[in-house]
């Protein structure tokens, strides 16, 4: 089962946008591995932050995400082709797409493994995946301060799957570039308000006796803040299709899976 990103669906572009150079540079690089000819599948292409500029570019995108007030943000930006659906029961026959791309997905899906198998079952060439790693830096601090604060109140704080770049330690990619690294200012408060309206995937479990303990702690630790620095390595990651498919149980067809 996938968290769903409904509770956050009004602000989801707003706390994980990229100016536009950034996104200009990672579509390039997209653009480099993804093929015209062919469909590609966007798993858990959430508002369409991908799925839209890449359809806009000339290929042929189909979205799915069990979201759907996710969905119905991409239906308005003017996203094209999108189904509700579970990247772990995905409703394609086998081999229906070229490419499948991933981005800030699998580590919301605790059933990861059975989500690989069926993007291997689904598609001919492979997986394609852009991975964000937070580097150190001063916003990261202001980070992990808050999963500090909630570890010593008694809660860690972990996602139910796998960052997509943590999945190279288990399954070796066949291609894994770096785009490039993204260094900015960060509004301290403004991460901090974030933070406090629970705008992150990985503290919607977080008790609320202690998340409050933990705003505390951010609060008084940088009252008066303005401008801090944020650092993250964006790469390009991608698995050819037969390795993914390891992962899918046997016998299952694309009757099963319709």
């Amino acid at each position: 089962m996938a968290k769903t990103f409904d509770r956050v669906a009004d602000i989801y572009d707003a706390t994980r946008k990229y100016p536009e150079d950034i996104m200009d540079t990672i579509l390039n690089a997209l653009e480099k591995v993804l093929q015209r000819e062919g469909r590609i599948l966007d798993a858990g292409v959430g508002t369409g932050r991908f799925a839209q500029p890449l359809q806009l570019r000339g290929y042929e995108v189909v979205g799915i995400d069990v979201s759907p007030r996710m969905l119905a943000k991409a239906v308005g930006k003017g996203t094209q082709d999108l189904i509700k659906g579970d990247v772990c029961f995905l409703p394609f026959k086998d081999e229906s797409f070229r490419v499948t791309l991933s981005v800030h997905v699998m580590h919301l899906i605790s059933a990861w493994r059975c989500a690989l198998g069926e993007i291997g079952r689904v598609t001919t060439d492979g997986l394609v995946s852009v991975a964000f790693a937070k580097e150190e830096s001063a916003a990261e601090d202001l980070r992990n301060l808050y999963d500090k604060a909630c570890k010593e109140a008694g809660f860690e704080l972990r996602h139910p799957g796998l960052r997509e770049r943590e999945l190279t330690e288990i399954l070796a990619p066949d291609f894994s570039d770096t785009i490039t690294v993204h260094e900015h200012l960060v509004d301290a408060q403004e991460l901090i308000d974030e933070y406090q309206d629970k705008a992150f995937s990985n503290q919607w479990d977080v008790p609320d006796d202690i998340h409050e303990q933990a705003m505390t702690v951010l609060k008084e630790q940088y009252e008066g803040v303005e401008d801090i620095i944020g650092k993250e390595r964006i790469s390009l990651i991608r698995w050819k299709a037969d390795k993914l498919r390891q992962f899918l149980p046997s016998g299952i067809s694309s009757e099963d899976s319709r």
